[in-house]
């Protein structure tokens, strides 16, 4: 009865769910167009292209990225560089949208959190100080709201960070620099660029002079062959969202070698009705024939329904979408579909770090799914609860700060990218894992593997 519910809570799903596929395609493909650093990504002479499509989740190529610390924001001292600190507890908080208008949220990015301070308490909390985590706060994905929460967490709750931070809006980034908060989180949005504070499990994402080869290593990670190029479709909705990601994503692939033969956003803002003109579209992109994989940028009951229709259709190729759910498990229509992952889901018990991680929620909170949101809160507190045991006992909110700002690395053991601190203020990672619904089970195709970064050229003159 608990699957049925789950899969019809995501058959109901609406459009909203897309901004959360736009940034789980990015950070799997690399930068997600938008924030300050624009660049024509159609010029691809302008890109410098080295590196391997695919590598270890530690050391990836930054491609030569010069980090100017002088870019940085919200570098001011604190004012109360004691806050939601004592001798024997450190106070944090989250932001999430956990309910939309739309019904599309983050729940479970709360209980995920929760999970993993629980287990770092039981440890004996971080040298010393057990973990004060007064829950997420909902923005409901609302502008006015997002503000009012993230000033209850910063003045009244006065944590000392906000841990999860997984929202659409980024106006919370404003309130968290007035008031020295540090913040740790999920990038899905530009509140996780440029900022001294910000911390995200996969850097930030939206730095278009900056784009990443993995995708095309993803791709390829999908044959047993050894055939450097195969071809792909990706398909969005008409959304601005989806158009940037689409664009964006085209590029990633074409970097890595992937020869990307569809690239269009047809899919009406408020789902898909009639599928046969896409799913003709798509069937001769390839000069008469259909490419060897379709990525969908799309909502999940889109999703679904081009892949049945493109399978009556007679499809031959694969799968590839980045909504990972343990509930779609029961639904026979998806089977061997390809999900994409910014970190590993855990369900390949070779990893040791995901393996604990999915013994810490079977503990600590048994009934949760360990969906994409529940990991988003999962991993953005394991990298608070990381920093701040590297950041030592003598702990204020400006040391920490400082400290992570000189130099910090989180090598992520193999379960999350590693993030590198100040650089990934201001570039994604180049990392994604790969799994494959099969027989009604999801089964691990690769590890978490990193690609390269790829730098714009400076302009001559």
């Amino acid at each position: 009865m608990r699957i049925l519910r789950q899969l019809s809570a995501l058959r109901a799903a609406p459009v909203a769910v897309v901004a959360v596929l736009v940034v789980a395609a990015a950070a799997c493909g690399g930068s997600s167009a938008g924030g300050s650093d624009v660049a024509s990504l159609d010029d691809t002479s302008a890109w410098v292209k080295t590196g391997p499509t695919t590598g270890p989740s530690t050391g990836w190529s930054d491609g030569g990225y010069k980090v100017d610390t002088s870019k940085l924001t919200c570098t001011q001292p604190s004012k109360d560089e004691t806050r939601g600190i004592t001798d024997t507890s450190i106070t944090v908080e989250g932001l999430a949208y956990l309910t939309s208008p739309g019904g599309a949220s983050m729940q479970g990015a709360d209980v995920g959190a929760k999970v993993r301070f629980d287990a770092a308490n039981e440890a004996g909390g971080i040298n010393g100080r057990k973990i004060d985590f007064r829950g997420v706060l909902d923005d409901g994905q609302d502008a006015s709201r997002n503000l009012s929460q993230a000033n209850i967490i910063a003045t009244r709750d006065r944590a000392f960070a906000a841990v999860p931070v997984v929202t659409s809006l980024s106006g919370y980034a404003d309130v968290f620099c007035q008031n020295n908060v540090p913040y740790f989180g999920w990038g899905t949005n530009d509140g996780f660029c440029d900022s001294a504070l910000a911390f995200g499990v996969t850097g930030c994402n939206y730095n278009t002079a900056v784009l990443a080869n993995n995708l095309a290593g993803l791709v390829n990670s999908m044959f047993p062959d050894s055939k450097a190029t195969h071809t792909l479709a990706i398909v969005g909705q008409d959304l601005d969202s989806s158009r940037t990601a689409v664009d964006a994503l085209k590029h990633y692939a074409e970097a890595g070698g992937t020869k990307v033969i569809y690239a269009k956003t047809p899919i009406p803002a408020g789902g898909l009705t009639d599928a046969t003109a896409i799913v003709q579209a798509i069937m001769t992109a390839n000069g008469g024939t259909p490419p060897e994989v379709v990525y969908y940028i799309t909502d999940f009951a889109t999703t679904l329904k081009l892949i049945q229709s493109l399978k009556a259709a007679g499809y031959p190729g694969k799968n590839l979408t980045p909504i990972y759910d343990p509930a779609l498990s029961g639904l026979n229509d998806l089977d061997g579909m390809y999900a994409t992952g910014s970190w590993l889901p855990g369900i390949d018990d070779s990893n040791k770090v995901a393996s604990q991680m999915v013994a810490d929620f079977k503990k600590y909170a048994p009934d949760q799914r360990i969906g994409i949101a529940a990991l988003a809160g999962y991993w953005s507190a394991d990298l608070f609860v990381a920093a701040a045991t590297a950041a030592g006992k003598d702990l204020t909110v400006d040391k920490f700060v400082n400290f992570l700002n000189a130099g910090f690395v989180h090598n992520g053991d193999g379960a999350v990218p590693e993030t590198r601190w100040p650089l990934n203020h201001f570039v994604t990672t180049p990392c994604s894992s790969l799994v494959q619904l099969t027989g009604g089970t999801w089964k691990p195709i690769t590890q978490l593997t990193c690609g390269s970064l790829l730098v714009k050229k400076p302009a001559k003159g």
